[in-house]
């Protein structure tokens, strides 16, 4: 198993050589002209990431430690739509979803002890790098835009099995997918009877119920209705039970319930969400 620095450091040249580059897809710099173009999200999400706050630098400040990369840093880079503050790993890219999984996976599933079968949908550079490179675990990435994916697949058509995959990880997609309900159906058909599928979705609890908008249909108007260009609905309280219609059962967990305050200031983890659910 290569040592922590070794880690960092073949990310970081990954990162510099892939044309998609390795730190998470941030729209905010680029997101007036892709409005006036409506760019797509093959035009997006294939393009390389801005750089900047994603660089492996120790600034001063309290160390916080990411549990993907396993370094500690003293600032964490900007991200999102909203320049949301020591949010980006300087390190691997991760972001407060991306640690709060890992730390899901070694505590629930026990990974990367565990010997399984893994699909990973869409994966982040971090996580990827961490789970592929684990001799217990046979993984698979897809990603239908990212020039860098292992392979290009559409996750409402997975060209797997029936009960291929122990575990599937999927985060920050389905909220992409017009037929999520056909995407959720997938997964459950690739998985083994009794696997897991670890899903996260931006999940609104204000919201009791999801909200979907079909005439939003360009950039711009989904921005103004989902607060992103990409998404195309508003995960409410109740998407847990859309999941749970394709095969599924669903435990909801939540960052603030199972992790002390201190805890989340360590890894800087904000108060968001999985879905941990299990192949019926």
């Amino acid at each position: 198993m290569p040592s922590t620095q070794e880690y960092a450091d073949r990310l970081r040249q990954k990162c510099a050589g892939s044309p998609a580059g390795a730190a998470p897809l941030d729209l905010a710099g680029r997101l007036r002209r892709l409005l006036a173009e409506d760019s797509g999200p093959a035009a997006a999400y294939g393009a390389r990431p801005i750089s900047d706050g994603h660089r492996a630098r120790k600034l001063r400040g309290h160390p916080k430690h990411c549990p993907v990369c396993r370094q500690a840093f003293g600032h964490y880079g900007h991200f999102g739509l909203a320049r949301r503050r020591q949010a980006c790993c300087p390190g691997c890219g991760s972001l407060e979803r991306h640690r709060f999984l890992w730390l899901h996976l070694e505590r629930a599933l026990r990974l990367p002890r565990r010997r399984l079968s893994l699909l990973h949908v869409a994966p982040d550079a971090g996580l990827r790098e961490r789970l592929s490179t684990q001799p217990r675990i046979r993984y698979t990435g897809i990603d239908l835009y990212r020039a860098d994916a292992p392979r290009a697949m559409d996750i409402t058509r997975l060209a797997f099995p029936d009960g291929a995959f122990d575990l599937v990880i999927c985060s920050h997609v389905l909220e992409h997918v017009a037929e999520d309900r056909k995407a959720l159906a997938e997964i459950a058909r690739v998985l083994r009877p009794g696997g897991r599928a670890i899903l996260l979705v931006p999940l609104d609890l204000r919201s009791p119920a999801t909200i979907e908008q079909p005439e939003a249909a360009t950039a711009s108007q989904r921005l103004a209705a989902f607060g992103h260009p990409y998404h195309v609905r508003i995960c409410g309280a109740d998407y847990g039970e859309r999941i749970a219609r394709s095969g599924f059962a669903v435990r909801r967990v939540d960052s603030a319930a199972v992790l002390s305050p201190h805890r989340r200031r360590f890894h800087r983890i904000n108060k968001t969400s999985l879905f941990d659910c299990r192949r019926i």
